[in-house]
C-alpha cells in the first residue's frame, strides 16, 4: 500500500504532519478524491460494517476485513468529532482572549461583584430531620400525619431536658429528688424571657403554653409519694415500674426514668439513674407566638450550657439545639480556609517559577491563580442564594475542595504556556496554551461536574444540596479559570514582553541551504505538541522502559492484588451507620446527650405514637375489639415493653364506665368521662379527636392515638431501631380500613438509614458510567478507555474500603465523599489517557507513553499535592463530618497519584497496541538527500505557520536572485 502514496503524502505520513486521525488507507475507486475525503468514506463503510455485525453476531472474518483494521479506523476517527473540535475550539478562544482581553478578565469580576447581593436573600438550613432524610421517605408522611393530630392543640413543641447527678449514681436520694423537683417548677414556672403577651413584659413557660405541657404531673406526684415510706407501700400508690399506679389510674414512667432497678422484696422502683423532663411533649399543646418560643427555647439553651449545680447535671436535646450545633461544626472550618489558601498560593508561587525567574511574574500569577476559585465560590454562593437555595453548615467544605480544583487548572495552563515555542508571537503563544491546556481541563471539569450533578439528583437534601453547591462551583471556577485567569495571563506576558531586551536580527538562510534546514527543523520540533518522540535516553524514557520488564509488572500485579484484597474486605465490612454525633463537634453536648440515651433510656423504654385515622364504629362491641386487637399486636412485637407500657384511653374508659355497652350513650358518656376532673381521664383529651354536631353534641370519635414502649436493651443501637419501625409499619399497613400510621421521633434518620446504602450503590454506579462516557468523548480509543476505567474502579474501591477500615461509617456524610471521589479520581486517569491516547499509533507504546507522562505528569502531581495542602489545615479541625471529607481527599489523591504515575502507565503498555509501521521498498523510496530535505521543510512549514518575521536585512540584486 505504502507504494500507492504520492511521495508528498509519504512524506506528509513520516513527517506525522498527517496526524493520528489520518493513518495510511488501502486504495479504492475514490484514489482521485482528496486524500481526508476518501478516508472519511472508508471509515464511515467500516463503521456500517461494524454495526451490522453487532446485530447478526457475524464473524469479522467471514466478510474478509481484518478486525484489527475496522478497530484502528474506529480507534482513530472517534476524536475527529468531539476532541478534534474541542481543540479547534480552544485554540480559537485563545486568539479571542488574546485580542480581547479586557471582557475576558472584568466580566467574571463583574458577576462576583453582582452576586454579593445573593447575601439579601440568604437562609440557612440546619434542621437534620429535613436535611438527612429521603424527600420521599415515609416518615414524612407520618410527621405530616402528627402534625395535623397536634394542629387544632397549638403546634410542634419539643424539648427534653435530662437530669443526672454528677456521681451518676442514685436520683432518687432525698436531696437529689428535691433537687429534680425544684429544677422542674423553675424552668416550668421562673425562668422567663422578655416578651410581650396579655400585658407582661417577661414571660415564662407556663404563660406561652397551655395544655399538656402544664401537665407534666409524673415527676412531682413520684416524689410526693416516693419521700414518704409508708406511701411506697400503700396499695393505692404503687411505685412499679414501667407503669406506676395511683388509685385506679395508671401513669407511664418509662419515657421519663432511665437507668431502674426494681426492689426485688416489693417490686417497687429503688433506683433512677437519669430523670427525664418533658418541657413541651412532642407535639404537645402549645398556643404562642412564634417569637417567643423561639425567644424562650434560644435563652434556655444558653442557660443550659452555663448550668450549674452542685448535685445535678442537666443536658437538652431539641430540634434548635441540634440545628445550633451542627451549624456550629461546619462554622468550625471558616479559620483554617485562610491558611489553606496561603498554602496554595506559596506552592503555585514556588513551582511554577520561569526559566529566568522573574518574581514579579511569579507572584502575580500566584495571586491570580488563586483569585479565580476565590471569585467562583463567591459567585456560586451569591447567585444560589438569589435563587432561593437554602445554605446549611456541609457547604463550608466545598470551598476548599474548588480552591483545590481551581488550582489543578492553573498548573495545567501555566505548564502548557511553558511549553510552547517562544519564537512564535504571544498570540499564538496564547492560541497554543489553549488549545493543549483546554480539553484536559474540561475532561477533568466535566467529570467533576458530571460526578456532583448526579448527586444533586440523590433524595436526601443535605446530600442533593451540597453536590449542587460544588457542581456550580466547579463549573464556573472552570469558565473563570479559561477566561478570567488566562486574560491575566496575557496583560502580565504583555508587561513582561516590553520589559524585555528586543530580540537580535535574525540571520537570513536560502531556503534549501543546511542552515535553514536546521532552523525549521528547530521551530517545528519547538511545537506544543511533539511531532517526534521524547528522548529515549531521556528520565521518563527509562522509566516507561523500566514498568515495560515483565518483573515490574508482576511485582505491580501483586501490589495490586494485595491492594484490592484489603479494599474489598473493607467495602465488605463497612457498617451502615446514623449517629446524629457524627454531625456535631466532639466536645458538643450533645454527644453526652446521646451517651445517655444510648445507655439509659433507648435501652430501657422508648414510646412509639400509633395514629387511628379511619377509627371505626366504637358503639360496636366488634369494633372495640378490633382495636384492642390492633394494640395487642404492637404490645407483641419484639423488643417491645407489652400491656404495662401502653397508654391507651379506650382501656381506662372501657374500665371505668359500666355503660360501654350502651349504643345511645357510649359518645356522650366518653364526652363526659373526658371533662370530668375527678375521673383522671383529662389527660386522654390530647389524645383522642371527637366528632361534633352543629349543636355541640359527640357524634362519634373522628381520630385518636395510642403510645406504647419497647426496650432494646444490649441491642440498642440504630440498626435495630431500624428493624423496630419496619416491624412497626407493617403491623399498621395491616389495617388499611383504619389508615393507621406510626410516628416516632428518629424515624426520620432511620429512614435515611435503611435506604442509605441502596441510593449509594445506585448513584456510584450511574455516575461511574457516566464518567466512563465523558471521557470516551473526549478519548474514543479503546485501550485508553478500558485502562482508565479499571484504573478508576481501583481507585475508587480502594478509597471506599480503606475509609471502612479507617473507622468510617456509611452515612450521608461517606455518600457525599463517595461521589466526591469518583469525580477526582477521573483527574488522574483521564489526563494520563488523554495525552497518550492522542500521540501518533505510529510511535511505539514506550514512546507515546512517555511523552504523555512528560506533557502532564509534573502538572498533576503538583495538583495533587496543592488539593492535599489546601485541605490539610481541616487536619487539626476535631470533627468527624470534616475528618470524613479530609481522609477521602488524602486517600482518593495518594491512590490516584500512584495509579496515574505507576499503574495505569503500566496497564497502557500491557493493553496498548504497538506501532505497525510500514516500510517502503527501498526501490521506490530513492530521493535525493535534497529531495527530502525539501519535502520535510514543506511539510513541516504547512503544519506550523511559523510566526517570527525577522527584520531581513539589504540584499544586492544578485543575492535577491539567490535566495528566491
Amino acid at each position: 500500500m505504502w507504494h500507492l502514496l504520492s511521495d508528498f503524502e509519504r512524506a506528509e505520513y513520516q513527517s506525522g504532519a498527517v496526524g493520528v486521525c489520518q493513518p495510511v488507507y488501502p486504495p479504492t475507486i475514490f484514489d482521485a478524491a482528496p486524500l481526508r475525503f476518501r478516508f472519511l468514506l472508508i471509515s464511515q463503510f467500516f463503521r456500517l460494517v461494524r454495526r451490522v455485525q453487532d446485530l447478526f453476531q457475524w464473524r469479522l472474518w467471514s466478510l474478509g476485513i481484518p478486525y484489527i483494521f475496522i478497530k484502528d479506523v474506529d480507534e482513530i476517527t472517534g476524536s475527529c468529532f468531539v476532541e478534534e473540535k474541542s481543540v479547534i475550539f480552544f485554540k480559537q478562544t485563545g486568539y479571542l482572549v488574546y485580542r480581547y482581553p479586557a471582557p475576558f478578565f472584568w466580566i467574571p469580576v463583574t458577576l462576583t461583584v453582582v452576586a454579593t447581593f445573593g447575601l439579601l436573600r440568604f437562609y440557612e438550613e440546619n434542621r437534620i430531620w429535613y436535611l438527612y432524610s429521603p424527600t420521599g421517605a415515609q416518615s414524612h408522611a407520618e410527621h405530616a400525619v402528627a402534625k395535623e393530630f397536634f394542629n387544632d392543640r397549638g403546634g410542634k413543641f419539643w424539648l427534653e431536658l435530662t437530669i443526672t447527678a454528677k456521681d451518676m449514681e442514685n436520683l432518687l436520694r432525698r436531696d437529689y429528688l428535691d433537687g429534680v423537683d425544684s429544677l422542674s417548677e423553675y424552668v416550668q414556672y421562673n425562668f422567663t424571657v422578655p416578651c410581650d403577651l396579655n400585658g407582661k413584659t417577661r414571660c415564662s413557660f407556663s404563660d406561652l403554653c397551655s395544655g399538656a405541657c402544664n401537665e407534666n404531673q409524673v415527676i412531682p406526684l413520684f416524689n410526693l409519694i416516693y419521700r414518704n415510706a409508708s406511701s411506697r407501700l400503700h396499695p393505692n400508690f404503687r411505685l412499679t415500674y414501667p407503669t406506676m399506679h395511683l388509685y385506679n389510674d395508671e401513669y407511664y414512667v418509662g419515657e421519663h426514668f432511665g437507668g431502674v432497678e426494681i426492689d426485688a422484696k416489693t417490686n417497687v422502683i429503688s433506683r433512677v439513674k437519669v430523670i427525664k423532663r418533658l418541657t413541651g411533649k412532642s407535639f404537645s399543646g402549645l398556643k404562642l407566638l412564634e417569637t417567643g418560643k423561639f425567644r424562650w427555647e434560644q435563652d434556655f439553651i444558653d442557660y443550659t450550657e452555663h448550668f450549674s449545680h452542685p448535685q445535678l447535671n442537666m443536658t437538652i436535646n431539641s430540634d434548635t439545639m441540634i440545628a445550633r450545633e451542627v451549624r456550629a461544626n461546619g462554622m468550625t472550618c471558616i479559620p483554617y480556609f485562610s491558611i489553606s489558601i496561603a498554602l496554595v498560593y506559596t506552592f503555585i508561587l514556588l513551582t511554577n517559577r520561569r526559566e529566568h525567574f522573574h518574581l514579579g511574574h511569579s507572584i502575580v500569577m500566584a495571586l491570580l491563580g488563586v483569585a479565580g476559585p476565590l471569585m467562583a465560590i463567591g459567585t456560586t454562593f451569591g447567585f444560589l442564594f438569589l435563587l432561593g437555595y437554602p445554605f446549611n453548615s456541609i457547604a463550608l467544605v466545598m470551598p476548599f475542595l474548588i480552591i483545590g480544583v481551581g488550582s489543578d487548572d492553573v498548573f495545567i495552563i501555566i505548564h502548557a504556556m511553558r511549553k510552547t515555542d517562544k519564537r512564535k508571537s504571544l498570540e499564538e503563544q496564547i492560541a497554543e496554551t489553549m488549545e493543549e491546556a483546554g480539553p484536559s481541563i474540561t475532561v477533568t471539569s466535566a467529570t467533576n461536574i458530571l460526578s456532583f450533578g448526579i448527586g444533586v439528583l440523590t433524595p436526601t437534601p443535605a446530600i442533593s444540596l451540597f453536590c449542587l453547591y460544588t457542581a456550580v462551583a466547579v463549573a464556573v471556577d472552570f469558565v473563570y479559570q479559561l477566561t478570567f485567569f488566562v486574560a491575566a495571563l496575557v496583560y502580565e506576558e504583555k508587561r513582561i514582553t516590553k520589559n524585555l531586551e528586543k530580540p537580535p536580527i535574525e540571520e537570513v538562510y536560502p531556503v534549501g541551504s543546511i542552515e535553514n534546514n536546521k532552523k525549521m527543523a528547530i521551530c517545528a520540533q519547538s511545537s506544543i505538541r511533539s511531532n517526534h518522540p521524547a528522548n529515549p535516553q531521556g528520565i521518563v524514557a527509562r522509566y516507561c522502559a523500566f514498568l515495560k520488564r515483565w518483573q515490574t509488572r508482576l511485582c505491580l500485579l501483586l501490589i495490586l492484588i494485595v491492594y484490592w484484597s484489603a479494599s474489598v474486605y473493607g467495602c465488605m465490612n463497612m457498617e451502615v451507620k446514623m449517629d446524629t454525633t457524627n454531625l456535631v463537634m466532639k466536645e458538643s453536648a450533645l454527644n453526652n446527650v446521646a451517651y445517655i440515651y444510648e445507655k439509659f433510656l433507648w435501652s430501657e423504654g422508648q414510646l412509639v405514637l400509633i395514629f387511628v385515622n379511619n377509627p371505626p364504629d366504637m358503639t360496636q362491641e366488634k369494633n372495640q375489639w378490633a382495636v384492642l386487637d390492633l394494640v395487642d399486636r404492637f404490645e407483641k412485637l419484639p423488643y417491645s415493653m407489652g400491656h404495662n407500657s401502653t397508654s391507651f384511653w379506650l382501656r381506662s374508659f372501657l374500665y371505668q364506665s359500666p355503660l360501654y355497652h350502651n349504643r345511645k350513650g357510649f359518645y356522650a358518656l366518653l364526652d363526659e368521662w373526658l371533662n370530668d376532673p375527678e375521673s383522671g381521664a383529662s389527660r386522654w383529651k390530647d389524645m383522642i379527636r371527637l366528632k361534633k354536631s352543629e349543636n355541640g353534641t359527640t357524634i362519634g370519635i373522628d381520630k385518636f392515638m395510642f403510645a406504647t414502649a419497647c426496650a432494646m436493651g444490649d441491642d440498642a443501637n440504630w440498626n435495630t431501631r431500624e428493624r423496630l419501625q419496619k416491624q412497626w409499619r407493617a403491623v399498621a399497613g395491616q389495617y388499611p380500613q383504619y389508615n393507621v400510621s406510626v410516628f416516632q421521633a428518629y424515624s426520620f434518620y432511620v429512614d435515611q438509614l435503611d435506604s442509605i446504602g441502596s441510593t449509594t450503590l445506585s448513584t456510584v454506579i450511574v455516575a461511574a458510567l457516566t464518567m466512563d462516557l465523558a471521557c470516551f468523548l473526549m478519548i474514543p480509543s479503546a485501550s485508553s478507555i478500558l485502562s482508565s476505567s479499571v484504573a478508576m474502579l481501583s481507585i475508587n474501591v480502594g478509597v471506599f474500603g480503606l475509609l471502612s477500615v479507617w473507622n468510617v461509617n456509611l452515612d450521608p456524610i461517606t455518600m457525599c465523599t463517595t461521589l466526591m471521589s469518583i469525580g477526582f479520581s477521573v483527574d488522574f486517569t483521564a489526563h494520563i489517557s488523554y495525552h497518550y491516547y492522542r500521540n501518533p499509533i505510529t510511535w511505539t507504546t514506550d514512546e507515546r507513553l512517555a511523552d504523555a507522562l512528560k506533557s502532564i505528569g509534573w502538572p498533576m502531581i503538583q495538583a495533587g499535592v496543592s488539593t492535599m495542602l489546601c485541605m490539610s489545615p481541616l487536619l487539626i479541625n476535631d470533627s468527624y463530618m470534616v475528618g470524613v471529607f479530609v481522609k477521602t481527599i488524602f486517600l482518593v489523591i495518594s491512590l490516584g497519584l500512584l495509579h496515574g504515575i505507576i499503574f495505569l502507565p503500566a496497564l497502557l503498555l500491557t493493553v496498548g497496541r504497538e506501532a505497525q509501521k510500514k516500510v517502503a521498498p527501498a526501490d521506490q523510496l530513492a530521493a535525493t538527500s535534497s529531495d527530502k530535505s525539501l519535502i520535510s521543510n514543506t511539510s513541516t512549514l504547512k503544519e506550523i505557520p511559523l510566526e517570527v518575521k525577522p527584520q531581513r536585512p539589504n540584499l544586492s540584486e544578485e543575492e535577491s536572485r539567490r535566495t528566491g
